[in-house]
């Protein structure tokens, strides 16, 4: 039986288009040179990228852009950018690795001195430290085909200003979790005659103080047990606010808001500015380390002004002396230069009884090399390159007699010892060791370690404290065994 109506066909549903799927992120990686204050400036690019979205990848194989911060301080160094940009380079044209960026030291270097260009000729794109702020947006573009990424849309001009508060901006680390570099300045006013950190780096600015107890505050929270205070010269801290020193202040502030245990170290002390009421606060404190980082360069009188360095010897052994007197356990790192233009044998064999008197317990030896644009670089190279090295040697062998009577000393003493990992069976360190760590008196990466041997605390971690006693002494190093029961977190 019909119904007599029409009939009607069910209506399919319009297929919808299928979604797109996002983009998938750029993936960056970084290779960081140079020292810890250029590492510090490598954490806050990574914190801006990944803030931006991009994936960090730790090989530059895997990654579509990769940064490379320089480091243009001397010859060494600058060969060391010029052949980790040409390696890369070479990445590059296998696939896969689309643009190299150079950033940082060099780069401003070059830009000063045009004949340090080709160091950085494997780079697609140079950014110095005005192009900071805006690096992520630099790269976004760079990425996106954009031929002139350096080009802001918005016409406002990069100050020095917007690159302190970059000095502000989120980190993320690239060092050992449980010990951190904390920047409290940027820049150096100081006149050295041989030195071309003012050229690239600029006039000192030091952060506020507020800014800096909440990184401080932050890097704790982040698991870090040791804070190493850096700038170009810590000792300056705030001279460029109203022509006083303030690191007392800023060390005052760090011992009493702070309330976690954990250890504070001062390294790039410039001499002339290493006060007694610094000092003062590093005694009334166990937190902070009884070391300090006291590059002096040289000891002769004549050299000294030669440099520019403000102190003549008389100012140093009484600077020695107030150390001695207000830390008296103090380990104490220097640097020194020989070579120097006008450098007499004489005035080196002054320098090198004064190693002899075993003050110091670490330090380095530098040639003289001549730095484009410099004031020393107008001087007559009075040295011959075989003579430096000579000097260099003989220098550094007679602090490594120091080296050993002062470790020597130390036999059948606890030390507490704040781990920075374990060894695996087959390292080169000393028979039966199995970690690594340091007491108050090594600071990070540039000082001996103490070689852990014998059966460790159930639970051992990197980034714990524990007490050890020492069981033998080396040219550099130490090796201990922990005492029982005396391990901390």
């Amino acid at each position: 039986m019909s119904t007599g109506g029409k009939k009607t066909r069910k209506r399919k549903p319009k297929s919808r288009p299928k979604a797109s799927p996002p983009p998938a992120p750029p993936i960056v990686s970084l290779v960081s040179l140079g020292c810890a204050k250029n590492q510090v400036d490598s954490e806050r690019v990574l914190g801006q990228l990944a803030e931006a979205g991009f994936l960090i990848a730790e090989d530059p194989a895997d990654a579509e852009l990769c940064l490379v911060n320089t480091c243009g301080f001397i010859q060494d160094a600058r060969d060391e950018s010029a052949g980790v940009l040409s390696e890369l380079a070479g990445l590059k044209r296998q696939g896969g690795l689309r643009f190299l960026i150079a950033l940082g030291c060099l780069v401003e270097r070059a830009a000063d001195a045009p004949e340090l260009a080709p160091f950085l000729e494997a780079a697609d794109l140079r950014l110095g430290f005005q192009h900071y702020p805006r690096l992520a947006e630099i790269c976004q573009r760079l990425l996106a085909g954009d031929s002139h990424p350096l080009e802001s849309p918005r016409r406002k001009r990069t100050t020095a200003a917007s690159y302190t508060q970059f000095l502000a901006s989120p980190r993320l680390r690239i060092g050992t979790p449980h010990s951190a570099f904390l920047k409290i300045s940027e820049g150096c006013s100081n006149p050295c005659r041989f030195c071309s950190i003012p050229r690239m780096r600029g006039r000192q600015v030091s952060r506020p103080m507020d800014e800096v107890l909440a990184e401080a505050h932050a890097l704790i929270e982040g698991g870090a047990k040791e804070l190493n205070l850096i700038a170009q010269d810590t000792t300056s801290y705030g001279r460029d606010w109203d022509r006083k020193l303030h690191l007392h202040e800023l060390l005052r502030q760090l011992s009493s808001e702070i309330k976690e245990d954990v250890w504070f170290r001062l390294l790039y002390c410039y001499p002339r500015n290493l006060t007694g009421e610094t000092l003062d606060v590093m005694a009334e404190d166990p937190r902070f380390c009884p070391y300090i980082d006291i590059p002096l360069q040289h000891v002769n009188d004549k050299i000294l002004e030669a440099m520019g360095r403000g102190v003549n010897r008389a100012q140093t052994e009484k600077q020695l002396e107030l150390i001695a007197r207000k830390l008296p356990d103090a380990a104490l790192r220097t640097t020194f230069i020989v070579g120097y233009p006008g450098e007499t044998e004489a005035q080196y064999q002054e320098l090198l009884a004064f190693v002899k008197e075993g003050r110091f317990t670490h330090a380095g030896v530098f040639l003289y090399s001549a730095e484009v644009k410099t004031p020393a670089a107008m001087l007559t190279d009075t040295v011959t390159l075989a003579e430096k090295k000579c000097r260099r040697q003989e220098l550094m062998l007679a602090q490594l007699d120091v080296s050993r009577k002062r470790l020597k000393e130390r036999l059948g003493q606890e030390t507490e010892v704040l781990v920075d990992g374990t060894l695996p069976p087959q390292s080169e360190a000393p028979a039966g060791a199995c970690a690594v760590g340091r007491s108050q008196r090594e600071a990070p990466e540039v000082d001996g370690v103490v070689f852990l041997r014998g059966t460790m605390p159930k639970g051992l971690l990197t980034g714990r404290r524990m007490t050890t006693k020492v069981i033998e002494s080396l040219d550099y190093d130490l090796i201990a065994e922990p005492v029982t029961g005396k391990a901390r977190g």
